[in-house]
C-alpha cells in the first residue's frame, strides 16, 4: 500500500485557531524575513515577494489581536525544533513586508502540541513561549503511532522492512 501524506501539523494548527482565535483575523504558512529590495527594483513588490517566498522561514499561522500579534507553530513531531524556532521567527517580524503594519506590535510565541512533559514546559517558560497541549480527538491515533516509535518492536519491524525492501530491489 502507497504511504499517504498526512497535513497533521496543519490540520492541527487550522483547528486550534478555529477553537482559540475565531474572533481574530489569522494568516497561515506566513512567510518571514527579508526580500531583496535589488530583486524589488528589478521585479517590483509583489513579484518580488512570491520568488522569495521558498528561501524565507514561515511560520504556521500569525493571529492578529488588537494589540499583539501571535506567532503559532505546532508540532507533532520534532516538538523542540518547533521551540526552538519562534524566537528566531520573533526575530523577523520587523523585517517582514507582509506584516509591515504591526512591526511595532508586541509578539506573543505559542507552541501548540498535543503532548507535553516537564522538560518542555521548562524550556518553553524559560524561553517565553505559551505552551498549549490541544488534543482534537483525531489526533490521538497519530501520537499513539509518533510516541510508538520509539520501541523495540517498531524499531525491529521497521528493520525488517529495509531489508525487504533490499532483497526486492525496492531501494
Amino acid at each position: 500500500m502507497a504511504r499517504k501524506t498526512q497535513q497533521v501539523e496543519t490540520r492541527l494548527v487550522a483547528e486550534y485557531l478555529l477553537a482559540t482565535y475565531p474572533q481574530f483575523p489569522h494568516i497561515a504558512g506566513v512567510p518571514l524575513g527579508r526580500v531583496s529590495e535589488q530583486l524589488m527594483a528589478e521585479v517590483g513588490y509583489e513579484k518580488a515577494i512570491r520568488m522569495s517566498r521558498p528561501i524565507r522561514p514561515e511560520v504556521d499561522a500569525v493571529v492578529i489581536l488588537p494589540r499583539f500579534l501571535v506567532l503559532i507553530e505546532a508540532k507533532v513531531w520534532h516538538i523542540i525544533d518547533g521551540m526552538a524556532k519562534l524566537p528566531l521567527y520573533r526575530s523577523l517580524i520587523p523585517f517582514t513586508p507582509e506584516l509591515r503594519e504591526y512591526r511595532n506590535s508586541e509578539v506573543i510565541m505559542e507552541l501548540v502540541t498535543p503532548w507535553t512533559n516537564p522538560n518542555l514546559e521548562i524550556m518553553c517558560r524559560d524561553a517565553s513561549i505559551h505552551l498549549h497541549v490541544f488534543k482534537p480527538a483525531w489526533i490521538a491515533e497519530v501520537v499513539a503511532r509518533v510516541q510508538g516509535y520509539s520501541t523495540q518492536e517498531y524499531r525491529a519491524a521497521r528493520e525488517k522492512k529495509l531489508r525487504n525492501r533490499e532483497l526486492l530491489g525496492l531501494e
